[in-house]
């Protein structure tokens, strides 16, 4: 269903952050929806993983980088957590791309009965798995899915997609964060903006195209909200591979202007999805 076609190449990028290789995002079938190209198999884009500076697996290293991303993640939770129902409480959540599993402690603390999927990082006695497909997920039917910035990285998205809706409650719930490459700051860092982070975000998306692959898998579009704060995180690390010299004042200065573009434009840096599972699967 996502064909890449070939010719028709949205952007070139390299991965700054670890090989220097170069990759082509190019668009899918379905329109505003973008894919990284080629794509390493899943036996091989471990490699693309394997640094103690990627941040979501290893968040609590020092540093001014390491800080910030800790200060932002702390006011995004709140954001996100505002977004939860209450009757998650009694019921079960699954936290698709767990990382460093701080979302899934924060819920924890406050008495959720919450699973999470890491393939780089499964931890069975905390009830973390290796994969969304994994059998023993069976016959536990959540309430709600969270996939905080964890959807760009999977290689069978429809399949992803269609398996949260197997095993959701009856209106079960889906809360999705995804960067949007149609923001100010994308547009202004181009090839060196770094939630591109090519070859780990396989797939790139608009506002349009997410909604389009959740409503072509049975989910219904409720809300979304922005992730203010991740205007400066995406530009502070795109200053980083720019090799600027004023890192933190740009960064300031870009986020803050994608913001206020945003205001008008409603195409901000990162945004929060709601969806609904439909009664049937499509």
């Amino acid at each position: 269903m996502f064909h890449v076609e070939q010719k028709e190449t949205h952007i070139e990028v390299v991965d700054h952050f670890l090989t220097n290789e170069t990759f082509t995002i190019q668009k899918t079938a379905i329109k505003g929806l973008l894919k990284t190209h080629p794509a390493p198999s899943k036996n091989k884009i471990q490699r693309y993983y394997s640094s103690d500076k990627y941040i979501s697996h290893n968040s609590n290293r020092p540093g001014a980088f390491f800080f910030i991303y800790r200060f932002i993640r702390r006011v995004n939770f709140w954001l996100k957590y505002r977004l939860m129902s209450k009757k998650e409480l009694f019921s079960k959540t699954l936290d698709f791309g767990s990382g460093d599993q701080y979302f899934m402690q924060q819920l924890q603390l406050r008495n959720y009965h919450v699973f999470g999927i890491d393939p780089l990082k499964p931890n069975m006695s905390k009830q973390v798995f290796d994969s969304i497909f994994n059998e023993s997920l069976e016959n536990k039917k959540f309430s709600c899915i969270t996939a905080w910035h964890s959807l760009e990285h999977v290689h069978e998205l429809e399949n992803t997609i269609a398996r949260f809706h197997k095993i959701l409650d009856y209106n079960g719930t889906v809360i999705v964060a995804v960067p949007n490459y149609r923001s100010f700051d994308a547009r202004f860092y181009k090839s060196f903006w770094a939630p591109y982070d090519v070859p780990r975000h396989l797939w790139h998306f608009d506002k349009q195209s997410i909604k389009k692959v959740f409503s072509n898998n049975g989910f219904s579009f409720i809300k979304s909200a922005p992730l203010l704060f991740d205007s400066y995180y995406a530009s502070l690390m795109s200053e980083k591979y720019k090799k600027s010299s004023f890192r933190i004042f740009n960064s300031i200065v870009v986020g803050t202007a994608s913001n206020i573009s945003a205001f008008f434009t409603k195409e901000y840096s990162s945004n929060i999805f709601v969806f609904k599972k439909s009664k049937t699967n499509i």
